[in-house]
C-alpha cells in the first residue's frame, strides 16, 4: 500500500535474472566427414499449473495423464493424475513432468489435447539443452575427449584443446524466480547463442576400427594391462588412427588414458634405430663391421649387459647385431664410437628433435627425457644403456616420429590430428603439417637404416611377421618396466615400430603393450603380430580405387594375392576389379592354382581333372575342396579350418575304390 511501485520494482530485481544459454557445440568429424562427436538436443517438460482454470484442468489433465502413462510406461495414469493434482493444489508454476526428452517426443506431446493450444493457454514450458554423443562410443573416446563443467575436471582430447572453437558464444535469457526454480519471462532469448565451429580431424574411421580391434585382440590374448597403437601417414604426418586401451575388468578394456601421447616410457630396443642413425651418420661404423656380441653377456662398468637370450657368437656384423637386437652388440658399438665424446651422441639425439615435445593438438603430452654429459644423473654407464633405450624416456608418438622420418627418406614432419575448422559445411581454416627437420640423416644413412629395418623382419627378431601379404619394415622392443625403486621383475613393455609397405612406405606404425602376462613378452611375439594384422587389413581395405586396383599397390608386386580355387570366380574378379592380364595353360579345368610368370602377370596352372586321379587341393578352401572331389570315388576326412595345406594322397595318383583322403586346413 505504501510505496508500492518502489517495492514491486525491488521485488522484480531480486527475482528476475539472466540465464546463460549455451550454444550448440560444434561437431567433430573424421577425414571423410563421418561424425565422431556431435550435440543432440534434449528437452525438459514443465507446466505452470496456475494458468489452468478448474474446468480446463478437470477436462484435460486426466487425458494428458493417460497419454503420459501410455507413452513412457513409467507409472500409471492415476499416479500421473495425482501428481498433477498435487502440483495444482500447491499452485506450482514450474511443475516438472519429464526430463531428457527427444525432439520427436516433444513434437508428439505438443500435438496432444490442451498442449496444442499453446504455452499461454496450456501452461506448457519446454526447456532445451544439449548433450554430447559419440556415435562410435568407446572407439577413440580418449582422443575425442571431453570438457569438465565442474571443479576438478580437466579438459581432455580434441574437445579440450579446441573447446573455445567448439563451444561457440553463449546467449542470455530472462528468467524469473518462482517456487521450484526459474521460468522464462519471454518466449525468445534476449541474446541468441552462436553455434560452435566444427573440427575436421585426420582420423580414418575404417583404419581406426582396424587398429582398435587388433589392439584389443592383442591385449586380450596376452592378458596385458594396457596398450596403445598409432598409424600415421608417412608423407603428411596425419594421424589416421590412435587407440589406447586399459584393462578395466576381467577381459574388459576401455579407453581411460591416452598412452600414445601422454605416457613417457623407456622404449628399450625400438630406440636402437637412433643409435644406428648416430653411428652410421657420424661414420663411426659400417654395416659389415664386426662388433662384439660376447655370447650375449658382458660386464660394462659395474653392471652386466645382457641380450634377451644367450648368443652362440663372440662377434658378428653390425647389421646382424641390430637385426637380432643384441644389447651387447649395439651398446659396445656406441661405446666404442662415442666414449671419447659422449656429448656427440646426445647432441645427435637433439638434432633429431626428439628431446622436445611434438606439441600435438592434444593436451597432456608427456615430456621427453634425454640425458647429457654434465647432467647430475649422468654416469659412466649412461652412454651404453641409453644406446639400447634405457635412461631415456619418450612417448610412443615421439618415438614413432623417428621411424616415420626414416620412411619419409629423412624428412621429419610434425604429427597432427586436426586438419580444418569450419561451420555449417564451410571450411574456414585449413591446418597443414609442418616440417620439423628437413634431413635427419644423409640419403646413404637412411637407405642403410631401411635395410636394417627390413632385415629385422626378414630374418631378425620380427621374422614371425615376415609371411605377411604386405611387406613390413620395423624394429621390435622389449624393455623392463621401471618403478620408483628400480625395475619390476617380470614386468615389460613389448613394442614394435616401423612402416609399410616396406618398398614404398605409406604408413608408419607403433604398438606398445604394457605388462603382457601370458604367451610371452618379447616384442616379436606380442607387439609385432598386432602390427602385421593392422598392416594387412589396412592394405586390404585400400585395394580399390573405383573399380580397379590401386596402381601403387599393383607396383609393389604383392597384390592381389590369388588363392587356389574356381577359375570362373577368379577370372570374374580379375576382369571386374583389376587391370591385370592373365592366361592359362589349358581350358578343360575350372580348378586352378595361380602363380606369376616371368613378366609379373598371372598364369593359371590347371590341376589334373581326370576323375580317376587325386586332385591337388593345396591352397583351396573347404567348400571348394568338397566340390572338387564330389565326382571322385573318395571319402573326405577334414581337420582344422581355413585352406588346405596338407593332403594324405599324392596329387595325380590313381584313386582306388574305397580310398579315404585326409586333408588338414589352417588359416
Amino acid at each position: 500500500m505504501v510505496d508500492g511501485v518502489k517495492w514491486r520494482a525491488l521485488s522484480d530485481s531480486l527475482t528476475i535474472k539472466y540465464k546463460v544459454i549455451h550454444a550448440v557445440r560444434g561437431n567433430i568429424y573424421s577425414d571423410d566427414g563421418t561424425l565422431l562427436a556431435t550435440s543432440v538436443p534434449i528437452y525438459e517438460l514443465r507446466m505452470d499449473l496456475t494458468v489452468l482454470p478448474e474446468d480446463t484442468f478437470r477436462t484435460y489433465i486426466p487425458i494428458i495423464s493417460a497419454k503420459f502413462s501410455e507413452k513412457f510406461k513409467d507409472k500409471s495414469a492415476v499416479d500421473y493424475l495425482l501428481d498433477f493434482k498435487k502440483g495444482k493444489l500447491e499452485k506450482n508454476r514450474y511443475f516438472l513432468i519429464k526430463r531428457k526428452l527427444s525432439y520427436l517426443d516433444v513434437k508428439e506431446i505438443k500435438s496432444w489435447p490442451l498442449y496444442k493450444k499453446g504455452r499461454y493457454k496450456s501452461g506448457l514450458i519446454i526447456e532445451e539443452d544439449n548433450y554430447r554423443v559419440m556415435p562410435f562410443k568407446n572407439m577413440i573416446a580418449r582422443t575425442i575427449g571431453y570438457t569438465g563443467s565442474g571443479t576438478g575436471k580437466e579438459r581432455v582430447g580434441i574437445e579440450g584443446s579446441f573447446n573455445k572453437e567448439l563451444a561457440g558464444i553463449t546467449g542470455r535469457r530472462l528468467v524469473q524466480r518462482i517456487a521450484g526454480g526459474y521460468r522464462p519471462v519471454n518466449d525468445n532469448n534476449e541474446v541468441e547463442p552462436v553455434d560452435g565451429k566444427d573440427i575436421y580431424t585426420t582420423i580414418n574411421v575404417n583404419i581406426q576400427d582396424i587398429v582398435n580391434n587388433a589392439l584389443l585382440n592383442g591385449l586380450s590374448k596376452h592378458k596385458a594391462h594396457h596398450g596403445c597403437a598409432v598409424v600415421m601417414e608417412v608423407k603428411t604426418g596425419e594421424i589416421k588412427a590412435i587407440a589406447n586401451l586399459t584393462e578395466t575388468g576381467p577381459n574388459t578394456y576401455n579407453e581411460t588414458f591416452n598412452y600414445a601421447v601422454g605416457e613417457s616410457f623407456e622404449p628399450g630396443s625400438t630406440f636402437k634405430i637412433v643409435s644406428a642413425l648416430a653411428l652410421l651418420e657420424k661414420d663411426k661404423i659400417q654395416m659389415d663391421d664386426s662388433v662384439l656380441i660376447n655370447y650375449g653377456r658382458l660386464k660394462i662398468g659395474n653392471k652386466i649387459m645382457e641380450d634377451a637370450e644367450p648368443s652362440p657368437f663372440k662377434s658378428r656384423s653390425f647389421s646382424y647385431a641390430f637385426e637380432h637386437s643384441s644389447n651387447v652388440g649395439i651398446s659396445t658399438s656406441v661405446l666404442n664410437g662415442f666414449k671419447d665424446n659422449p656429448k656427440e651422441f646426445t647432441d645427435y639425439i637433439k638434432e633429431l628433435s626428439i628431446d622436445k615435445p611434438l606439441e600435438i593438438e592434444l593436451p597432456g603430452e608427456g615430456k621427453p627425457y634425454v640425458k647429457s654429459p654434465g647432467n647430475n644423473l649422468w654416469s659412466s654407464i649412461s652412454l651404453p644403456w641409453m644406446s639400447i633405450g634405457y635412461e631415456i624416456r619418450l612417448t610412443p608418438l615421439q618415438l614413432l616420429n623417428v621411424y616415420n622420418a626414416v620412411a619419409n627418406n629423412g624428412e621429419m614432419v610434425k604429427p597432427f590430428i586436426v586438419k580444418a575448422i569450419g561451420q555449417k559445411g564451410e571450411i574456414e581454416k585449413k591446418i597443414k603439417g609442418r616440417i620439423l627437420n628437413e634431413e635427419i640423416a644423409s640419403e646413404s644413412t637412411i637407405n642403410k637404416i631401411k635395410a636394417l629395418l627390413r632385415g629385422t623382419v626378414d630374418s631378425g627378431t620380427a621374422k614371425s611377421i615376415n609371411n605377411s601379404r604386405v611387406k613390413i619394415a620395423g624394429k621390435t622392443g622389449t624393455a623392463n618396466i621401471a618403478s620408483g625403486k628400480g625395475y619390476i621383475e617380470g614386468a615389460y613393455y613389448s613394442s614394435f615400430a616401423g612402416y609399410f609397405p616396406a618398398d614404398n612406405p605409406k604408413y608408419s606404425i607403433i604398438i606398445v603393450i604394457n605388462k603382457p602376462t601370458i604367451g610371452g613378452y618379447f616384442g616379436g611375439v606380442v607387439a609385432a603380430p598386432i602390427a602385421k594384422e593392422i598392416a594387412e587389413k589396412i592394405s586390404g581395405i585400400q585395394l580399390f580405387e573405383g573399380n580397379k586396383l590401386s596402381d601403387s599397390l599393383k607396383d609393389t608386386g604383392t597384390l592381389p594375392y590369388i588363392l587356389a580355387g574356381k577359375k570362373s570366380r577368379t577370372s570374374n574378379f580379375l576382369d571386374k576389379f583389376t587391370n591385370y592380364d592373365y592366361h592359362s595353360n589349358g581350358e578343360s579345368s575350372d580348378w586352378i592354382t595361380a602363380k606369376k610368370d616371368s613378366t609379373g602377370e598371372y598364369n593359371y596352372f590347371i590341376d589334373n581333372e581326370n576323375p580317376n586321379t587325386v586332385p591337388n587341393l593345396e591352397g583351396i578352401g573347404l567348400r571348394d575342396a568338397i566340390n572338387c572331389i564330389e565326382n571322385r570315388k573318395l571319402k573326405l576326412v577334414t581337420s582344422g579350418k581355413g585352406r588346405v595345406y596338407w593332403q594324405s594322397l599324392k596329387p595325380g595318383s590313381q584313386i582306388t575304390k574305397g580310398s579315404t583322403l585326409f586333408i588338414k586346413l589352417k588359416i
